[in-house]
């Protein structure tokens, strides 16, 4: 046991401190970018961003549920660099065909003199979707992601932040946002391939990593759809303040969120890797259910002021913008050690997809009636109706799962997410 307890605790430091940290800290640079722009601006960086986590899912073409065990049970280095080779080529093609699309979605949802800065900024978010951190996870070493993708992406917007505040001209963010993940590709296939760009594969191997992504990626790009939807709905029910007050209580809440996938990614291989799986998945449920509370009453309590203290008195958002994100990050939390370390090694991808279009579709039909009688703050009650009904659809087939004695299937024989 203490052998065990000593493998968790270094699986949740070496997922849950640097990279973790890296991706909260993006919010102290916001501050200063919230200072130095307009309420029309922060709303024109929010539905690009919104839009462009979309794209982003749509890129990564659900690389980040099949792609780590397909690197983990790799036998060669040579294998490996294959698989990443071939995922990239995909992902870049893709990339190419879903950026202009999302970004002109951007323009069209922001106010007219703000359109190019959402645009460019829905750009940078798409470009996140050539991420190499799956890569990282399949290998267990953070480390990679530290030096791959932390640092370049830290450097970058606070070059950016600083840019903003020195020019007071908003663009500079999503634009060194952009710089930042080239430099960090280019390092990282110099240190993989020793050229800047992998190899191009064949159709076959493209054709093989095609097929490889497919189950992952509808579940990737439903729960995208899910969480993107909330800034662009307000767009349609409240004017530039509001959709600027929801879009700092949005940013809290997904945020908020990279505590969840931490978790998750940390716990994920120590749950699986165990022949004795049955105490190592109560464990992961019961921390992800008390990090899911304390997420949540986080966001309720210190919410508001936090938005204050983040972006400036002008953009605090009520408290009622944030009873939603609420419910909304305690049905993830609990949601995603049954989706990682139940139905989709047990190749129930399927059921998963099922569960969240089923929860998106709850979702949406609750959203009229939840914006006609608390406006604004019924968009993120929505998005936790949307959240509540998966998370619930995957406690019911995760149960029903074990009853019928699906354990015995061999995990290294279905993707893990």
């Amino acid at each position: 046991m203490p052998d065990r307890m000593r493998s968790l605790s270094a699986r949740l430091f070496g997922f849950g401190s640097l990279p973790l940290l890296a991706s909260l800290a993006p919010l102290l640079l916001l501050g200063i970018v919230t200072r130095s722009c307009s309420i029309e601006q922060w709303a024109a960086l929010s539905v690009g961003q919104a839009v462009g986590s979309f794209a982003t899912s749509a890129v990564m073409f659900g690389w980040q549920v099949v792609g780590p065990p397909a690197i983990a049970l790799a036998k060669t280095e040579e294998i490996r660099a294959g698989v990443y080779a071939s995922s990239w080529w995909m992902r870049l093609l893709l990339l190419i065909l879903v950026t202009p699309c999302s970004a002109i979605l951007a323009a069209a949802l922001s106010p007219p003199e703000t359109a190019a800065l959402a645009a460019i900024m829905c750009a940078s978010a798409a470009l996140s979707g050539l991420s190499m951190t799956w890569y990282a996870i399949g290998l267990g070493r953070p480390g990679l992601i530290t030096a791959y993708e932390v640092l370049p992406r830290l450097s970058s917007l606070a070059i950016g932040a600083a840019m903003v505040a020195v020019t007071c001209r908003a663009i500079w963010y999503p634009a060194c946002a952009i710089l930042g993940v080239v430099v960090a590709q280019i390092l990282f296939h110099r240190s993989l391939f020793s050229r800047f760009f992998p190899a191009p594969p064949g159709r076959e191997a493209l054709r093989s990593a095609a097929r490889l992504s497919v189950p992952g990626a509808g579940v990737i790009l439903i729960a995208g759809a899910r969480s993107a939807a909330p800034v662009p709905a307000a767009t349609f029910v409240g004017d530039a303040g509001q959709v600027a007050l929801l879009s700092s209580a949005d940013r809290l809440y997904r945020y908020g969120l990279f505590s969840a996938s931490a978790l998750g990614d940390a716990l994920q291989n120590w749950v699986l890797e165990d022949a004795l799986r049955g105490r190592r998945h109560a464990i992961a449920v019961g921390l992800h259910i008390v990090l899911g509370v304390v997420g949540g009453l986080l966001l309720i309590w210190a919410g508001p002021l936090a938005s204050r203290l983040l972006f400036g008195d002008h953009l605090e958002a009520p408290v009622t913008m944030f009873i939603g994100y609420a419910a909304a990050f305690f049905f993830v939390s609990v949601g995603t050690p049954i989706v990682r370390n139940v139905l989709v090694p047990r190749g129930r991808t399927r059921v998963v997809l099922v569960c969240d279009m089923i929860g998106l579709s709850c979702g949406a039909a609750a959203a009229l009636p939840m914006i006609e009688k608390f406006g604004c703050a019924g968009i993120p009650l929505a998005l936790a109706v949307a959240e509540g009904v998966a998370a619930s659809g995957y406690v019911l087939m995760a149960l029903r799962a074990r009853r019928v004695g699906a354990d015995g299937d061999p995990i290294g024989s279905t993707t893990t997410s």
